[in-house]
């Protein structure tokens, strides 16, 4: 499973490394039931559905009635290792 959280602290004028994520500020905001973070972010976008109506997704209530897709500077966890989203791929952090 894929924890996934919104990261406040990231802005395109601001975007962050790996070392400088503070997991204390994450919002927690679904689990995704599959075991690859890029299936995990392809499944967190936003397309033809809400990412939080699909199978796989269990979205907190905040979020549940749909929210923006997993962007570059969100955070995936899997299996107690943390991971920033990338522009192209998953920094382990």
């Amino acid at each position: 499973m894929v924890r996934v959280y919104f990261n406040p602290d990231y802005t395109l004028d601001f975007p962050l490394t790996g070392d400088e994520v503070r997991i204390e500020n994450l919002q927690h905001v679904a689990d995704v039931e599959v075991n690859d973070l890029r299936e995990a972010f392809e499944l967190c976008q936003n397309t033809d559905q809400p990412w939080t109506d699909r199978t796989e997704v269990t979205p907190n209530n905040a979020v549940a009635e749909g929210t923006r897709s997993v962007a570059p500077g969100d955070v995936f966890e899997l299996e107690g290792e943390w991971y920033l989203v990338g522009p192209a791929d998953f920094q382990r952090i």
